[in-house]
C-alpha cells in the first residue's frame, strides 16, 4: 500500500464530510438543495478553471475528447446527484449517518466495479476479507444511525 495515496484519500474523505455540512447549511439560506448544489458547483468550476490556468494545462483536442465512452461524461451528473441528495439527507440523518451511509454505498458499489472490472477499471476480485470489510462498514453505519 502506498501511504501517500491513502493519506490523500483520507483528506478527500474529510473534505466530503465538511462539504456535506457546509452545503446543508447553505441550503438554509438559498432555499433548495439544487440551488445550493448549483452554487457549490459554480464555485468548484471556478476553482477548477483557476487551477488549470495556473498549472497551464492544455485543453485537449476535440478529437481526443470524442474518443471517451459515452458514460465517461456522466461524472458531473453523478456529482450533482450526490451533492443534492446529501444536502437533503444531512438535515434529517445528521452528517455522520449521511456520510457513513454514503461510504457504505461507495464501498459496496466499488467492490462490484472492482470484481467485474466495470467502467474500464482493472479487475480486483472480491474476497472473503473484502466482504468482511463491507459488513463491518454496514455495522458501523447501523451503530452510528441508531445511537442518535
Amino acid at each position: 500500500m502506498n501511504w501517500v495515496y491513502l493519506l490523500v484519500a483520507l483528506v478527500g474523505g474529510i473534505a466530503i464530510a465538511i462539504q456535506v455540512a457546509v452545503n446543508s447549511q447553505l441550503k438554509l439560506f438559498v432555499g433548495s438543495p439544487m440551488q445550493a448544489t448549483l452554487i457549490s458547483f459554480t464555485i468548484g468550476l471556478t476553482a477548477c478553471i483557476g487551477f488549470c490556468v495556473i498549472a497551464q494545462y492544455r485543453w485537449p483536442a476535440w478529437s481526443e475528447l470524442a474518443k471517451a465512452p459515452w458514460w465517461a461524461w456522466g461524472g458531473g451528473l453523478l456529482g450533482v446527484f450526490y451533492l443534492g441528495t446529501s444536502i437533503v439527507a444531512a438535515r434529517q440523518l445528521g452528517v455522520a449517518a449521511t456520510v457513513g451511509t454514503v461510504i457504505a454505498g461507495q464501498v459496496i458499489t466499488s467492490l462490484v466495479i472492482d470484481h467485474y472490472g466495470l467502467l474500464g477499471i482493472p479487475v480486483r476480485p472480491a474476497s472473503i476479507m473484502r466482504g468482511i470489510g463491507v459488513t463491518l462498514i454496514l455495522v458501523g453505519v447501523w451503530i452510528v444511525s441508531r445511537s442518535q
